[in-house]
């Protein structure tokens, strides 16, 4: 008995002991490898740190380092330093040459000084200084001027020789009014030159004057009774005599004698000499158009003529506040046996507000008999009133009125209504009465402001822009322009003529803002002037506009403004889900019963910062590699202490 239990208490201890001795083993082998891996980490981690801080900051910011640039080294080899051209003439107030390079020049040899005489020959080779050219002093350049005495002792003598083409017209000519008549005169001797055909083109007016019996020769056409035109036709010259006045009938004498030069021909003749002395002998033709006219031109006038072109002038439109209406109207002095002025009236024009149309509340007449009944008479003009002015031609003889017959106030076409022995413009003028302008002043800049320029789609368009008190800028209508060739104006003229209209932003289309201004009077808009929008600076392409020829200046703009806006897309909301509707208590059943909340645990994180972008990190594994790192020596400090453990417990 006692001896079996000693031998199995002998073979458990022996057991035993191998077990302890194979787990001594085994952890030590696992602290072995835990330090090892801590030895590790710890030896990785300094070198890592130090890569992360020596970064380049590049890779951080997404730039490039620049490769280095290696110095060319030049070889010690100069270009032959340019040679300098000394100037003909001293420099007169020129300023002084840079140090450095009046130092660099007196190294350099000296060129000889070229003047106005002397001339640098240059050979067939290029080389300079040869004998293949001649010295400017040696050319002989005939000047067309008697005796100037050239280089080396050279004359030129001059013989002038005047030539005259007389136009000369027949002694008697017969003019019909409305016939033209036309004489060629003779050919021009050495023919007329192409340079000079437009300025020899002549057109004078002449008026009948039965005092003198002469035509007398005026300015202005509307005056003249025979108009005479003059122009070269190939060699020679053509007069065109046409009876265009209004003169009955009659004899006027008509005369002209003037030489107008058209040109000159040198002729050389031969050379002498006299001495040492060379003397060039040419012969210059001048030549002349002479004007010899001394006819008698009858003028014949029909009985009864249409009228075709009726004329009134010196209508005065300018009246000034407080200036009284007066006449001031007439006609051509070639119309005054056909028409005359039966009378000139002013209206004084009010806007009627039921009817919406402008009406006449005041009246003036040249002739008093016109006066309407119990009408408000027009003693002076008044500031800042509307006037439309109306005149009235009365027919004389059995002179008639063509159907096609044309009618000018002042140059500018009129409409005009036949009457019983007349024609009456009723809408010849018209004038706003104000102070006259002094000084005109040029609008620099244009302010808009409270302008909305920006919608989303789906927005109707509105138009809010104002300028600030006391402008000189005055905005007329604001306007949009899609890219899909869409409009919409603030003012219903326009607007109502448009066909793509706008009526509420589109997404996907391209709108263009713009604005219609005019000046204020006595103010001009530039090409300079600037566009102020809300406070910015703004560009703009003028798309119309009305200005003054003869000034530039600018009075009315349509602007196309760089303000654009394209409207995206309104995105459409992801559907929510529909929530599980809640049971409907049944009669008889319990409801289940309320689930019992589970408990949470709530885990506290570390806080971590972010590294910012630009901060260092390595270049090729970033911030991974730290982590990597960090993590192997944590766990091979785990796993020594583990097997440390492992051993000591087992030693027990």
């Amino acid at each position: 008995m006692n001896a079996s239990h000693f031998d199995k208490q002998a073979q458990r201890e022996s057991t035993c002991s191998l077990v302890h001795g194979t787990w001594r083993c085994v952890g030590a082998k696992i602290a072995c490898a835990g330090a090892c891996a801590l030895m590790v980490g710890q030896l990785l981690l300094p070198s890592v740190a130090l890569a992360t801080e020596c970064a380049d900051p590049a890779v951080g910011t997404d730039e490039v380092a620049a490769a280095p640039v290696t110095p060319t080294v030049a070889e010690d080899t100069a270009a032959p330093a340019p040679v300098p051209v000394a100037l003909a003439a001293p420099m007169t107030d020129a300023a002084p040459a840079a140090p450095s390079t009046a130092e660099a020049q007196q190294d350099q040899q000296d060129a000889p000084a070229a003047t106005v005489n002397d001339t640098v020959a240059v050979n067939q080779d290029g080389s300079l200084g040869g004998t293949d050219s001649l010295s400017a002093n040696n050319a002989i350049m005939p000047c067309g001027v008697t005796d100037v005495v050239g280089g080396s002792d050279v004359r030129v003598n001059t013989t002038v020789v005047p030539c005259y083409t007389d136009c000369v017209l027949p002694c008697n000519i017969t003019l019909e009014k409305g016939q033209p008549y036309t004489h060629d005169f003779l050919d021009v001797e050495g023919g007329i030159p192409e340079t000079l055909a437009s300025e020899v083109v002549e057109v004078e007016y002449y008026r009948a004057d039965a005092a003198s019996g002469t035509l007398v020769e005026v300015q202005d056409a509307s005056m003249s009774d025979v108009t005479a035109r003059f122009e070269p036709v190939g060699n020679h010259m053509r007069l065109t005599l046409t009876f265009t006045g209004g003169a009955a009938g009659g004899s006027y004498r008509l005369t002209r004698n003037e030489a107008l030069y058209i040109g000159t021909a040198l002729e050389y003749t031969g050379t002498d000499y006299e001495g040492s002395s060379t003397i060039l002998n040419e012969t210059r033709y001048d030549y002349y158009l002479r004007y010899a006219i001394n006819s008698e031109i009858t003028l014949v006038a029909s009985e009864n003529e249409a009228l075709h072109n009726l004329d009134v002038n010196d209508v005065k439109t300018d009246y000034a506040p407080g200036e009284a209406p007066r006449a001031t109207a007439t006609i051509p002095a070639a119309d005054a046996d056909k028409n005359e002025i039966a009378y000139e009236c002013w209206e004084e024009m009010e806007l009627d507000m039921e009817s919406g149309e402008s009406v006449p509340v005041a009246f003036w007449y040249s002739d008093p008999a016109k006066y309407p009944t119990g009408a408000r008479r027009i003693e002076h003009f008044e500031e800042g009133k509307f006037y439309m002015y109306s005149v009235e031609l009365r027919l004389k003889g059995d002179n008639t009125v063509a159907d096609d017959c044309n009618m000018n106030v002042n140059g500018r076409w009129v409409h005009h209504i036949k009457t019983d022995n007349g024609v009456f413009a009723p809408i010849a003028g018209n004038m706003l009465c104000e102070q006259p302008i002094d000084e005109w002043r040029a609008i620099d800049v244009i302010e808009i402001n409270g302008a909305t320029t920006t919608f989303k789609a789906g927005d109707r368009p509105v138009f809010t822009a104002n300028v600030p008190t006391g402008s000189n800028s005055l905005p007329q209508c604001e306007f949009w322009t899609g890219s899909d060739g869409s409009e919409v104006n603030s003012v219903d003229f326009w607007d109502q003529n448009i066909t793509n209209h706008i009526d509420v932003f589109k997404p996907g289309v391209t709108y263009r803002y713009g604005i219609y201004l005019k000046s204020a009077r006595g103010f001009y808009f530039t090409p300079d002037t600037k566009l102020v929008i809300n406070g910015q600076e703004c560009g703009y392409q003028v798309a119309d506009s009305v200005s003054d020829e003869d000034s530039g200046w600018i009075y009315t703009l349509w602007l196309n403004t760089d303000l654009t806006f394209t409207p995206e897309a309104t995105p459409t909301p992801d559907p929510q889900p529909t929530p599980d509707p809640k049971p409907t208590p049944q009669p008889g059943v319990k409801p289940a019963t309320k689930p019992v909340a589970t408990a949470i645990t709530t885990k506290t994180v570390e806080k971590v910062t972010p590294f910012k972008k630009g901060d260092a990190v390595l270049a090729a594994t970033g911030d991974t590699t730290v982590m990597t790192v960090t993590a192997l020596g944590i766990a091979g400090a785990t796993v020594a202490a583990a097997g440390i453990a492992a051993t000591k417990r087992r030693k027990r």
